[in-house]
């Protein structure tokens, strides 16, 4: 029995599409028909109706389509294990994070490839989930715990917002240093399209006196707007903080900290590159602290 042809019947079986199982397995659709059907003339039986809406398991797929699973479940678990394997640990190890997390990150390398020398890093920014049974990535920062008894999930540490402008902009518009700035000033938004900052974006807009100037779901171009002087803007402060064209103009917002959540397979931490870049991620937060949360500066 084919492997190859085991894995499109767990792909098809999973999206109950023969298209998308071909994506998913990086093949063509042909390619993922012809394995079914040799899959299907091997065992003397249909494990799917073809429908115009889709397949539907039959009820030897339906016998069949659990124990593939298990089976998948298992070559995951093989291709997890594999780089630890070798005596000397070697490859690249992919961190998953949302773009706020992903540029902290990229200030703070040097900490990061101390603890793993010579092992390749890859910074995967992201807001959607990754999966880390199937290694898309090997270690993944977000703010909500997930479910999965086989994660290994550690609390790094919060991340601070507060309200920020462009010094020239604050210089020639007083009202932003006091609580006028809510009606008097332009300010930069979040999109109600594919919203990422939705706590940020409801504190705002029961504040504001108009729409914001600028709405966006991207916080680099938050920052980078509030740089130019399009309005004022609520942004992170280990981001906004290390910015001098920027002024702080309040403390870190309450309720707007965003705790952030180191996840990693089981599996992936028996490889000791993946544990040494996990323990320096949880030395980095717990170093910056301070920083992280907006507490170590006050609002001018």
């Amino acid at each position: 029995m084919n492997w190859d042809d085991l894995r499109v019947l767990n792909a098809a079986a999973d999206s109950l599409s023969l298209s998308a199982a071909a994506r998913h397995l990086g093949i063509s659709q042909p390619k993922a028909s012809r394995r079914l059907r040799a899959l299907e003339e091997m065992l003397g039986a249909r494990l799917f109706e073809r429908l115009p809406s889709g397949l539907a398991p039959t009820l030897a797929g339906q016998q069949l389509i659990p124990l593939v699973a298990e089976m998948a479940k298992a070559a995951d678990a093989v291709a997890r294990l594999r780089p630890a394997l070798p005596a000397t640990a070697s490859g690249t190890v992919r961190i998953s994070a949302m773009e706020t997390v992903s540029r902290y990150l990229s200030r703070r390398m040097d900490q990061l490839f101390a603890a793993a020398p010579g092992v390749e890093i890859e910074i995967l920014p992201a807001h959607a989930d990754v999966n880390l049974w199937r290694r898309e990535a090997d270690l993944q920062i977000r703010e909500c715990l997930p479910e999965g008894a086989s994660l290994i999930v550690s609390r790094l540490g919060d991340i601070g917002y507060a309200v920020y402008g462009a010094r020239d902009l604050v210089a020639r518009q007083p009202a932003a240093r006091s609580e006028a700035r809510y009606a008097d000033c332009d300010w930069i938004g979040f999109s109600e399209d594919r919203l990422f900052f939705p706590t940020q974006k409801k504190w705002l807009d029961s504040r504001l006196a108009r729409p914001p100037r600028l709405r966006t779901t991207d916080m680099d171009v938050v920052l980078e707007a509030l740089a130019e002087g399009v309005g004022l803007g609520v942004a992170p402060c280990c981001l906004a903080d290390d910015d001098p064209r920027l002024e702080r103009l309040t403390p870190p917002i309450e309720g707007l900290g965003r705790r952030q959540h180191l996840l990693s397979h089981r599996d992936m931490l028996r490889e000791p590159v993946v544990r040494a870049l996990a323990d320096a991620l949880k030395a980095l937060f717990a170093a910056d602290r301070r920083w992280l949360s907006g507490e170590g500066l006050s609002a001018a």
